[in-house]
């Protein structure tokens, strides 16, 4: 059987025995990965239990399993190259580095390669690992997401009527937002402020990355069929006003 070598992110891990766990990787050349990391919890005389944190870097190789993607690859190596210890340091921060790695397996389909999603994701954890507010860096990995998974919405212009101005609501289904003119005609909608329509345009604006984040986070819900768990802390530690 074939073996693949790449550089991986840990996405989620779970306990499969007494002995073994079942990890999700996103990997730069290979995509998502799903693998069971046989005897990765046993110590023994002569090796060490091989600890695979969640959010940490490296280099994983495994089974190639692309031919049938409902399979699990077998783990055969791993080596941490980066573990990003700043983000244990304050809840905030573990809570927007999960909550990248939980949407990312959301909207990420096995063996489906993405290499400026892995960048985008190793940049985000870097950056919110040293970071006291680290809700604008998640909006920016929402946008790289999105664009990677082929469904960025529109922020420029009335998906109904094509109007620049007056925009007051997104619609998913839509695909971006909608003006005041057309609004009363829609059904499906969230209400945007000025601030948040600024940083989703590319602007920087004091105040506007929370409601960015919630518009986001509402349009990767819709996509995915469910709501991401770790939205609902960000958006209450963005409420409070309290990010530290």
């Amino acid at each position: 059987m074939a073996i693949i070598r790449d550089r991986a992110v840990v996405l989620r891990r779970f306990d499969y025995s007494e002995t073994s766990q079942v990890i999700f990787f996103f990997t730069r050349d290979h995509g998502k990965v799903r693998v069971i990391a046989k005897g990765v919890k046993r110590s023994t005389k002569a090796r060490f239990a091989a600890a695979v944190d969640l959010l940490e870097v490296g280099q994983v190789a495994c089974s190639d399993r692309a031919a049938r993607s409902e399979s699990l690859a077998t783990m055969t190596e791993w080596r941490q190259s980066r573990c990003f210890a700043g983000l244990r340091e304050k809840l905030a921060r573990i809570h927007a580095g999960q909550y990248a790695a939980e949407v990312t397996a959301m909207l990420t389909e096995d063996w489906d390669p993405h290499p400026g999603l892995y960048d985008g994701l190793v940049e985000l954890v870097a950056v919110v690992s040293e970071s006291d507010d680290p809700l604008p860096a998640v909006v920016r990995f929402q946008r790289v997401l999105l664009e990677e998974v082929g469904s960025a919405p529109r922020f420029d212009v009335c998906m109904l009527c094509g109007r620049t101005q007056d925009m007051v609501c997104f619609s998913s289904l839509e695909g971006g937002m909608v003006c005041r003119h057309c609004e009363p005609s829609q059904v499906e909608k969230r209400a945007v402020r000025a601030p948040a329509l600024a940083v989703l345009g590319g602007r920087d604006h004091p105040g506007g990355a929370a409601g960015a984040f919630d518009v986001l986070n509402y349009h990767i819900a819709h996509l995915a069929g469910k709501t991401p768990l770790l939205g609902a802390h960000l958006s209450s530690v963005a409420t409070r006003g309290n990010v530290r």
